[in-house]
C-alpha cells in the first residue's frame, strides 16, 4: 500500500498497542509527507521506522525539582547543563581496553593508501574527545564517580587514570588509588541492596531519606526506636495502611492481614459460592493449595493472574512449547487412530508417525510464529526442532513398548467452555464438570486415556518438564493429585474399570520417566484425605499466607506476599494448621 494507509494503520496500532503513544504518534506524524508515496511493503516500512523508533527520545513530563537530560556523551555535544554526571571512570570501563582489529591490524592500516582508518592512537583522542565533551557541557559543576564494587565478579574496582588525570587538574596535586578510595567510602557510604546514605541529611530525595532514617532503627533499642519514623503514618493514607497491615503480620497471631483468615460475614457469604458443593475446580488449582492456601484463594478463588507485558520472543517459553507439544500430539495420535496405526508397531507405522508431527508441528509452529513474532528466527527454529525430536522420540519408544496398553481418547475434557478447553477435543468429551467423590465437581481435559488388551483403561497426563515427583508418589504432598482425579473422572465418563492415572515426563528433560498411581484403595483414602482438608479450608474461611519450604521462590504472587512468609508463618500458632501440614507429608 502507499505511506498514506500505513500510516493509517500504524496510527490506529500504535494507540491499541502503547501506554504511552506519544512518542510514538509524534514520528508517524513526520513522515506524514510521505503519505502519496508507494506501493512499499512490510519490509520497506520496518527498514524505515526502525531507525526513528529505536532510538525515540521522548520529551518527559516537567518536574518540580528541573530536568534530568540522560544520554550518551555524543548526544550531549552542543547542550548546556547546570550540573553533570559523568560515571564509569573505572579501570576497563572508560576507558576501554583497545586492542589492534584482528581483521586489520594497526600497521597494516598505516600501510595501506586508504584515508580514514582510524588506528588505537585516534580510539584513544576520541575517548579523550568523549571526556572533555562531557565535562564542557556543565555550566556550574561536575560529579566523576566510578563503581568501587564489581558485583559480578564480587572483588573491588579502582578508579581509572582518567579519573585521576581530573583530580590532578582540579586540585594540582595526583592522590594515590588508597587515597581515593578512603574519600569514596568517606563520602557515599552506599550499601549493595539498599540504596541509600549512612545518615539521611545526605539523602537527596525522600525515599532514600525514608530508607536511611530506616535502616538506623533496624538494630536500635525499642526506647530508641519507638515514634521515629511516625511521619511514614501521615504521609500518605495508603501507605499508612499497607505498614500497618504489613506490621500486623508479624504478630504471633493470626489475623486477617495474613490471608483470608476469620473474614467478616460478607467476606463468608462470598465465599459461599465457591464450596465443593457450589462450584467446580481443576486438579491444577487444587494442587496449589498445599503449597500455599493464599495462593490457592488467590488463583483459584479471585482468578488473579500476572499481568501481561508485551516483549520480545526470544526463546520458546515453557508454557508455549507444552501447548505446542500437546497439540501436535492430539493431531497426530488423531490421524493414527483414523488410519488404524494404532497401536504403533510396524516401521511403517512409526515412519508414517514421524512424516505426520512433522507436518503438524510445521502448521502448528507457523501459527504460533505468527502470532508471537520471535525475535531471533534461528532461536525460534532450535526450540521447534527441539519439540520435534522430542515427539520422535515419544513416537519411538511408544511402538517399542510391549506392555498391552493402546492410546483410545484424545484430549479428553469435561466441563471446560470453549475459552478454558483446548482447541481440539475428543468427541467422548462433555460440557458439565464431573462429580466424583460425593458432591466434588471436577474440570479438566485428559491428554491421554489408554486402553489395555485386557479391557481395562488407565488416565494418562503428559508433562513436559523436567520429573520432579518422586519414584513413589501418591498426591506427592498435596501437589500431585492430576493421575488419581483424572482416573476418578475417566472412571466416571467411560463407566468402564480404570485401573490407573498416570504421569508421563514426554520429553528428554523429563528422561521420559513415568509415575503410575493405582486406584487402590489406600491411594483413595489419600486423595479424600487431601480433599477433605481443601474442603474445610474452604468451610472455615481459613486460607492465610502459610507456604512450604521454598514455595515463595516459584510463586507468582510474590509481590503480593513479600519475601517473609515463611517466617512470618513459624511464629503463628500452628494449632490451625495441622490437616495442611498433615497432608504435605502424604506420599
Amino acid at each position: 500500500a502507499n505511506w498514506g494507509e500505513w500510516l493509517v494503520h500504524l496510527r490506529e496500532l500504535t494507540l491499541n498497542a502503547l501506554r504511552y503513544p506519544e512518542g510514538v504518534l509524534a514520528t508517524l506524524a513526520d513522515l506524514a509527507p510521505m503519505s502519496g508515496v508507494g506501493p512499499v511493503d512490510l519490509y520497506e516500512v520496518q527498514l524505515v521506522l526502525g531507525p526513528r523508533l529505536h532510538d525515540l527520545g521522548v520529551k518527559p513530563p516537567p518536574r518540580r525539582y528541573g530536568s534530568v537530560f540522560v544520554g550518551s556523551v555524543d548526544s550531549a555535544r552542543g547542550l548546556s547543563f547546570q550540573v553533570v554526571f559523568i560515571p564509569g571512570l573505572a579501570e576497563r570501563v572508560f576507558p576501554r581496553k583497545i586492542v589492534d582489529d584482528p581483521i586489520l591490524p594497526d600497521k597494516q592500516r598505516q600501510e595501506t593508501a586508504i584515508a580514514g582508518l582510524s588506528t588505537r592512537r585516534d580510539r584513544v583522542e576520541l575517548e579523550r574527545l568523549s571526556l572533555r565533551v562531557a565535562l564542557g557541557a556543565g555550566r556550574e559543576r561536575a560529579y566523576l564517580s566510578y563503581p568501587r564494587i564489581d558485583v559480578q565478579q564480587s572483588r573491588p574496582r579502582v578508579p581509572s587514570f582518567y579519573a585521576l588525570e581530573a583530580l590532578r587538574a582540579a586540585e594540582g596535586v595526583l592522590p594515590g588509588f588508597e587515597e581515593i578510595a578512603a574519600r569514596a567510602e568517606s563520602t557515599t557510604r552506599a550499601r549493595l541492596g539498599w540504596p541509600a546514605p549512612e545518615r539521611p541529611e545526605a539523602a537527596i530525595d525522600e525515599a532514600e531519606y525514608d530508607l536511611a532514617l530506616l535502616a538506623g532503627l533496624v538494630g536500635a533499642k525499642n526506647e530508641d526506636a519507638t515514634g521515629r519514623a511516625h511521619y511514614l503514618l501521615t504521609a500518605n493514607t495508603h501507605l499508612a495502611r499497607a505498614l500497618r497491615a504489613r506490621a500486623r503480620r508479624w504478630l504471633r497471631r493470626w489475623t486477617p492481614n495474613d490471608g483470608l483468615v476469620d473474614p467478616d460475614e460478607l467476606g463468608r457469604q462470598s465465599l459461599a459460592s465457591h464450596q465443593f458443593s457450589a462450584r467446580s475446580f481443576s486438579a491444577t488449582a487444587l494442587q496449589n493449595y498445599a503449597s500455599c492456601p493464599y495462593r490457592f484463594f488467590l488463583s483459584a478463588i479471585l482468578r488473579l493472574e500476572m499481568r501481561q507485558e508485551p516483549a520480545a520472543i526470544e526463546a520458546i517459553d515453557p508454557l508455549t512449547r507444552g501447548s505446542l507439544f500437546h497439540e501436535t500430539q492430539f493431531e497426530v495420535l488423531t490421524a493414527l487412530k483414523a488410519a488404524g496405526l494404532l497401536p504403533l508397531r510396524a516401521v511403517v507405522g512409526t515412519t508414517a508417525a514421524f512424516d505426520l508431527v512433522d507436518k503438524a508441528l510445521d502448521r502448528l509452529a507457523g501459527e504460533y510464529e505468527d502470532r508471537l513474532a520471535p525475535a531471533i528466527p534461528r532461536v525460534w527454529q532450535d526450540g521447534i526442532n527441539s519439540i520435534r525430536a522430542d515427539l520422535r522420540e515419544w513416537l519411538r519408544k511408544m511402538s517399542n513398548s510391549d506392555d498391552g496398553w493402546m492410546p483410545d481418547k484424545f484430549e479428553l475434557s469435561f466441563g471446560l467452555t470453549a475459552d478454558r478447553g483446548p482447541r481440539d477435543a475428543d468427541p467422548d468429551s462433555v460440557s458439565d464438570p464431573v462429580e466424583i467423590m460425593g458432591d466434588f465437581k471436577l474440570r479438566g481435559s485428559i491428554d491421554l486415556v489408554e486402553r489395555h488388551t485386557t479391557g481395562k483403561f488407565r488416565a494418562t497426563d503428559h508433562k513436559t518438564g523436567k520429573a520432579r515427583a518422586g519414584k513413589d508418589t501418591v498426591v506427592g504432598g498435596g501437589k500431585y493429585l492430576q493421575p488419581l482425579l483424572y482416573a476418578l473422572a475417566a472412571k466416571k465418563l467411560l463407566n468402564q474399570r480404570v485401573e490407573s492415572g498416570r504421569l508421563y515426563y514426554c520429553t528428554a528433560d523429563g528422561g521420559y520417566e513415568e509415575r503410575v498411581v493405582l486406584l487402590d484403595e489406600f491411594n483413595l483414602q489419600t486423595v479424600t484425605a487431601v480433599l477433605t482438608t481443601i474442603r474445610q479450608g474452604l468451610a472455615d474461611a481459613f486460607l492465610p499466607a502459610a507456604p512450604e519450604e521454598g514455595a515463595c521462590g516459584w510463586c507468582d504472587f510474590l509481590a503480593v506476599c513479600g519475601g517473609f512468609e515463611e517466617t512470618r508463618t513459624s511464629n503463628k500458632p500452628g494449632d490451625r494448621l495441622v490437616q495442611l501440614k498433615r497432608i504435605r507429608e502424604l506420599p
